[in-house]
């Protein structure tokens, strides 16, 4: 009896400690993908550490600075206004709206549908605070680690589907009033754009959406930034506060920090 009751706890044992870690892994249960606005540069992302990442480069897109000198630029740094054109056009869109593309991530459930939608600017992903739904009474937000456990491991599906939704990034002002217009990719499909990888083979973004399988999207800008005095104080400044024990956060995360993290996090044994 003694030794049935062994037997019976330590296969209990080994149910829990295996489902603890089902909790935890994700592999193969989701596909992430990075998708950098603009040509590949050296030296933004290492491609050779992100064993289960796919970067990808949105390479016909272009930008077009302010034609002033050097100096200026340095001093103006990213109030200089940029004038971006190609494609996709939503992307150019983004981008000539908001002027830069700073670790978007979406996630995209197994009928390949927006279901959340955030921004890593922090180095702990998992605690990037994204929408996951909206009604009249405002917008439901979720922790980017509560969203994968909820769209990848419970296959949870979108909160809907509006197939009727375009997707539209504007400063309007009546955008402000509309939960709609502050997350135009929530509950909407993107449209088949065409991307390359990093050997520069193109490739339509349905071939890495697989069917069935939810997939992470993380948009950056795959170009380098211009040095500009306000970064550069606000760099001094963050270190100044590191050693007087200040917090700041000032400084624009890296995507491949980013991508880093998201391997590590839920792919790594």
């Amino acid at each position: 009896m003694k030794t049935l009751f062994r037997t019976l706890l330590l296969v209990a044992i080994g149910l829990s400690m295996s489902a603890c870690f089902a909790e935890k892994t994700y592999m193969g249960k989701v596909d992430v993908v990075g998708i950098g606005a603009g040509h590949k540069v050296s030296k933004i992302i290492d491609e050779s550490t992100l064993k289960n990442i796919t970067v990808t480069y949105a390479d016909k897109i272009k930008i077009k600075e302010q034609d002033v000198s050097d100096k200026t630029k340095y001093i103006a740094g990213n109030a200089l206004t940029k004038e971006f054109s190609g494609e996709p056009k939503f992307l150019v869109d983004y981008l000539n709206v908001h002027q830069s593309l700073d670790n978007k991530v979406i996630i995209l459930d197994k009928n390949g549908v927006v279901a959340w939608s955030g921004r890593f600017s922090t180095a702990d992903v998992t605690k990037a605070n994204g929408a996951y739904d909206y009604g009249i009474t405002g917008i439901d937000r979720m922790y980017f680690d509560d969203a994968m456990k909820k769209f990848v491991l419970d296959g949870d599906e979108a909160a809907e589907y509006d197939e009727d939704k375009k997707i539209i990034f504007t400063q309007d002002i009546s955008s402000m009033f509309s939960n709609s217009g502050k997350h135009p990719l929530l509950f909407t499909k993107l449209p088949n754009i065409k991307v390359s990888n990093t050997d520069g083979l193109e490739l339509n973004l349905s071939s890495l959406i697989k069917n069935g399988k939810p997939t992470v999207l993380v948009f950056y800008m795959s170009q380098a930034a211009k040095r500009d005095l306000i970064k550069d104080v606000g760099n001094a400044i963050n270190v100044v506060n590191m050693f007087s024990g200040v917090d700041s956060n000032t400084e624009t995360l890296r995507p491949q920090r980013v991508l880093q993290s998201i391997q590590e996090i839920y792919f790594v044994k």
